[in-house]
């Protein structure tokens, strides 16, 4: 039971490992629940699966004290301080670029809080979307509502990582995040009829009942798209020696939501040392992937990994992970409808990414 205030960290860090700790999996029930889930999945989509790309912004926060995540180990971004870590604008349109060449999606843009401003960002969606043929999503929330209505025009929807729908365990996590603020945030974006994207991460202390609240959000905002995440233990924070949660629990929550909410996107973050678990994840129910660390291991053991896995789980695997097309670069950015100084400093960036893949 989580006490409301702010609780002292080693107090917490122990009702959070209690609390992982029954995390177990009956392997019966679960087999029950993949069989019903994939019954369900089959009923509402076709077998296609594919690789959401999110593309980071930034690697800086002005808020920096969310205790799972990496930048609360880093000083708080200070608009009146220079800084290299946020990306320029070239090198955004050109991973974008790339990706979309090679069939992968754009899950959303995403980054540290309170960085960039609003016109920026208008900006910088507009030319994304000029790319990708579509508007795409922002992961950044919470926005207030003047927020929400300023984007609405550019965007395909809008998001943010909700951790836990715990209010005390959300809290003491994330202290310049409370949850009320997302709840609000959520249903500004119902009030404008932009797409809802939620951000779970599991291992952080929710017990797994938990899944009941999810559900219960997930149907009260209408929620089209949820990202499932493990925690990934970071050092010098709180939950540097968590464990992550097994991926039968992982498989547990997948089913769970797919049952409930028959139509909600499930889109689970993919990394190497979870590549192996991708068949029983998609068994699950699970729509998509990101966090596939797609230029790094293109073309490698890990690439034929998350294709077996597809193959295995009876899923179309969209776009291209291992074979690299021929593509004229240059061509690709010429065709741009930017002026001339903003494609001559694309240019060169998309060759880097591209050279990544062959290499």
């Amino acid at each position: 039971m989580f006490i409301k205030g702010q609780p002292d960290s080693l107090k917490m860090k122990e009702i959070i490992l209690q609390n992982n700790r029954s995390h177990a999996v009956d392997k019966a029930e679960l087999n029950e629940l993949i069989i019903k889930a994939r019954e369900v999945y089959l009923n509402n989509f076709d077998n296609k699966t594919w690789f959401e790309r999110s593309v980071f912004i930034n690697w800086t926060c002005a808020i920096a004290d969310c205790k799972y995540c990496f930048l609360s180990t880093k000083p708080k971004y200070n608009s009146l301080k220079g800084t290299t870590a946020i990306r320029s604008v070239e090198s955004i349109l050109a991973e974008i670029l790339i990706s979309t060449a090679l069939g992968w999606k754009i899950g959303y843009i995403t980054g540290g809080l309170r960085v960039e401003s609003a016109d920026y960002l208008i900006e910088l969606l507009d030319k994304i979307s000029l790319i990708a043929g579509e508007k795409v999503m922002m992961n950044f929330g919470p926005y207030s509502r003047q927020l929400v209505e300023k984007f609405s025009p550019h965007v395909s929807g809008m998001g943010s990582a909700v951790e836990s729908f715990d209010e005390n365990l959300h809290n003491f996590i994330c202290p310049s995040k409370p949850l009320k603020s997302l709840l609000d945030f959520l249903s500004y974006l119902q009030e404008f009829n932009k797409n809802k994207l939620i951000t779970i991460i599991l291992g952080m202390g929710e017990k797994i009942k938990d899944v009941d609240l999810v559900i219960e959000n997930i149907r009260k905002f209408e929620i089209e798209k949820i990202q499932l995440c493990f925690l990934k233990p970071q050092k010098n924070t709180i939950f540097s020696e968590v464990p992550s949660p097994d991926p039968n629990y992982m498989a547990y929550w997948i089913s769970r939501i797919r049952i409930a909410c028959p139509a909600v996107v499930i889109k689970v973050a993919l990394v190497r040392s979870r590549i192996n678990d991708v068949s029983l994840y998609l068994q699950a129910g699970a729509n998509c992937f990101s966090r596939f660390m797609v230029f790094s291991d293109f073309g490698t053991s890990y690439a034929e990994q998350l294709e077996e896995g597809c193959r295995k789980a009876s899923r179309k695997l969209v776009g291209e992970f291992y074979k690299l097309p021929d593509i004229d670069v240059g061509g690709l950015v010429d065709k741009l409808p930017f002026n001339d100084e903003l494609k001559k400093k694309i240019l060169p960036k998309a060759k880097q990414y591209y050279n990544k893949l062959k290499k």
